[in-house]
C-alpha cells in the first residue's frame, strides 16, 4: 500500500494534451516492459472490458477493469503505465489508441467496457460512449450500490466513432470516466475493500 501511495502522489491527475498522436510514436520513444506495459487474456469472450489508461496513468482503473473481468470471465485488455514518475506521458486519448492487441481484442467484442479516470474531487463515475442501452443499466446498477453517478460532459463523454470503445462490432460501446475521488475512495477509503467490491459487482451484474 505505501508503495501505492507513492506512486500516486507522483501521477498527474490533469488531462493536459497528449505528446504521442499514435501508438506507434509512443513506442518509437518509450520501452514496452520498462515504461510501459500490455496485458491482455482473450477467454473467446464476446464481452471486453479494458483500461487503456492503465497502471500509474490514471491510477486505479487496471484493479476496476482486472476484477470485473474475472467476475464475468470475459476477455480483458490493458494498458498500463509502469515508469516511475511523469506516467502522464504515456496517456494516447481514445480516439488515437491504435495498439494492435488492443484492437484486435475490441474488434471481435459486441459489448465493450472501457475504464479511465478523470479529475475531480467529487465521489462520481461519470457515464459515456455510445451504447446508452448498456450505460442506463451500468448506472441503476452502481445507483442501487449507493454509488454517484452522473451523464459525462461533452469533454469526456465517449461518443465519438473512433473512440476505442466503440470500434467493436456493433459499433457502440460504454466508456466510464472515474473522478480522482471516486478512485481514492474505492483504493484508499477507510471501508474501501468492501467499497471495490460493490462497486466492481455492480458493473459485472450490469453487463451480463
Amino acid at each position: 500500500m505505501v508503495a501505492l501511495l507513492i506512486v500516486f502522489t507522483c501521477t498527474s491527475t490533469s488531462q493536459a494534451s497528449d505528446v504521442f498522436k499514435s501508438f506507434q510514436q509512443l513506442k518509437s520513444r518509450y520501452k514496452e516492459d520498462v515504461d510501459f506495459c500490455i496485458g491482455s487474456i482473450n477467454r473467446d469472450s464476446s464481452t471486453l472490458v479494458m483500461a487503456i489508461h492503465g497502471g500509474s496513468i490514471e491510477i486505479g482503473t487496471s484493479q476496476i477493469a482486472r476484477s470485473v473481468a474475472k467476475i464475468l470471465q470475459c476477455d480483458l485488455y490493458l494498458f498500463e503505465g509502469i515508469r516511475d514518475c511523469n506516467n502522464n506521458l504515456l496517456h494516447i486519448t481514445s480516439t488515437n489508441f491504435n495498439e494492435p492487441r488492443a484492437h484486435k481484442l475490441v474488434n471481435k467484442s459486441d459489448l465493450t467496457l472501457s475504464i479511465h479516470g478523470c479529475r475531480g474531487t467529487d465521489e462520481v463515475t461519470y457515464i459515456g460512449g455510445l451504447d446508452s442501452k448498456t450505460g442506463k443499466k451500468i448506472t441503476k446498477h452502481l445507483q442501487a450500490a449507493g454509488f454517484k453517478v452522473k451523464d459525462a460532459p461533452t469533454r469526456l463523454s465517449g461518443q465519438q466513432v473512433d473512440n476505442i470503445c466503440n470500434q467493436n462490432s456493433t459499433n457502440k460501446g460504454v466508456q466510464l470516466e472515474l473522478t480522482y475521488a471516486m478512485r481514492q475512495l474505492l483504493l484508499y477509503g477507510s471501508e474501501a475493500d468492501q467499497l471495490f467490491e460493490n462497486y466492481t459487482e455492480a458493473l459485472a451484474a450490469a453487463m451480463e
